[in-house]
């Protein structure tokens, strides 16, 4: 079986089970399904498929914010303004920019409107990522096989999904193959919770390279 197609399969595994177990899906990192192949969430992030109607109300809302932190930073770099009513309009703005956010979490907790279909895949023959070219422009579906992993490393760093929902440090764990192809998996967690995580996944992957 070529890389495609095992890499479709194991994928379309994982969007059936996720419709079968919401609820466990959207509490946990790193899920085994009945099939034999492991998802791993990015938990914490707000990343989610996304229709016209989602589109549409969501947009307001991205806008909102760029726009609020546009003035913030002009209002922070105006030499005309007192610094106390700069700090009063800074103040305010990052409250507005606080609430969008608030905002903007409420709304793609709906399933309806943004379904869970973005995840990596470890299954039989090796492992895949399934991300948008908005998430990880260079490298957002990578196949790699078991055999064909070089190195594994842990990370912390932005994340630009993150960054609209006001999450600022993104973990991933990152996987490079022997011909330096890239596969990230992200997710969001506190610092205790991500180093356990980290290592769980990471084990996970040196389990499936020794079967």
């Amino acid at each position: 079986m070529n890389q495609v197609n095992w890499s479709n399969k194991d994928y379309q595994n994982g969007l059936i089970f996720i419709s079968n177990y919401e609820d466990k899906a959207a509490s946990k990192t790193i899920i085994a399904t009945d099939k034999d192949v492991t998802l791993i969430l990015p938990s914490g992030l707000p990343i989610y498929g996304v229709g016209f109607y989602g589109i549409f109300m969501l947009a307001p809302i991205v806008l909102f914010m760029i726009t609020i932190t546009y003035f913030i930073f002009v209002i922070l770099t105006a030499n005309s303004l007192e610094v106390q009513i700069q700090m009063l309009l800074s103040a305010g703005g990052f409250f507005l920019f606080w609430a969008l956010t608030k905002a903007f979490k409420l709304l793609i907790s709906s399933r309806e409107l943004f379904p869970m279909k973005y995840f990596s895949t470890l299954g039989p023959h090796g492992i895949a990522s399934h991300y948008s070219k908005l998430h990880f422009p260079g490298h957002s579906r990578v196949v790699i096989e078991w055999d064909q992993i070089d190195s594994i490393r842990t990370f912390s760093s932005f994340f630009l999904p993150g960054l609209f929902a006001g999450i600022l440090k993104t973990f991933f764990v990152e996987v490079i193959s022997k011909n330096a192809t890239v596969l990230k998996i992200p997710f969001h967690s506190t610092d205790e919770q991500a180093l356990r995580i980290s290592q769980n996944i990471v084990d996970l992957i040196h389990q499936k390279m020794t079967h």
